[in-house]
């Protein structure tokens, strides 16, 4: 009778560990595009603060929310550039700017995910372009 409730005991620990670490694994993704930002730059003063200092730059901006206002660059399929060190990967339901809008001011929300040594770029991702 003892060892019966020991093994239920140990059976619910076990069940209530495999819950937790399964709701912990595999949590709800962020939605980037409703959350509201902690940030908002200008793209220039964004890139000085990761050529100033790299390290002060990671830790303030990792994993934010960043509206960026900014010149675009380029186009590439589904990812584009803003003034030229500013790489942006877009939402998957995010439509990219069209041709004519290079070279214009754009504003962009995304989640900072840091910076690229060997490009020299900022890198973001979930980016959705603001009207």
């Amino acid at each position: 009778m003892k060892n019966k409730k020991i093994i239920l005991v140990v059976l619910v620990v076990i069940a209530l560990s495999a819950i937790i670490g399964y709701n912990y694994i595999y949590q709800d993704h962020r939605d980037i595009e409703s959350e509201k930002p902690a940030f908002t730059v200008k793209a220039t003063d964004f890139i000085k603060d990761f050529q100033n200092s790299e390290e002060e730059a990671t830790a303030k901006y990792l994993n934010k929310t960043i509206e960026i206002e900014g010149i675009l660059s380029s186009i590439d399929g589904n990812s584009i550039v803003v003034e030229n060190v500013i790489f942006f990967a877009l939402s998957e339901n995010e439509t990219p700017p069209t041709p004519s809008q290079l070279n214009t001011t754009i504003h962009i929300k995304a989640r900072c995910i840091g910076y690229d040594n060997l490009l020299e770029e900022v890198k973001l991702d979930q980016a959705t372009l603001l009207k």
